[in-house]
C-alpha cells in the first residue's frame, strides 16, 4: 500500500476507508472495485462538498477516473482554479 502524497489524498482515504469499511486505501485504488456503490458515491460526494467546499468534486469526474489519486488530484486542482 502507498502512502498518500498529499494531504487531500489522506483525507479522501480515510473518507474512503470509512464509507467502504476497509482497512486500507491507495493511490490507485478504484473507488468501485474497492466496493463503493452509487449510494456511497452519493455520501463521498457529501462529504468532500462539506470538507472542500460545493465545486470541489463534480460527479462525473468520480465516475470518469475513480482511482484515489486521480480523485484527490482532481479536488486540489478544483481548490486551486476555484
Amino acid at each position: 500500500m502507498t502512502e498518500a502524497k498529499t494531504g487531500t489524498e489522506a483525507e479522501l482515504a480515510a473518507m474512503w476507508r470509512d464509507l467502504l469499511g476497509v482497512p486500507a486505501v491507495g493511490p490507485d485504488d478504484d473507488f468501485f472495485e474497492a466496493g463503493g456503490t452509487s449510494l456511497t458515491a452519493i455520501k463521498l460526494l457529501q462529504r468532500v462538498e462539506k470538507r472542500f467546499g460545493p465545486e470541489a468534486l463534480a460527479p462525473d469526474t468520480l465516475y470518469d477516473d475513480p482511482r484515489l489519486g486521480s480523485v484527490a488530484a482532481a479536488i486540489d486542482e478544483s481548490a486551486r482554479h476555484g
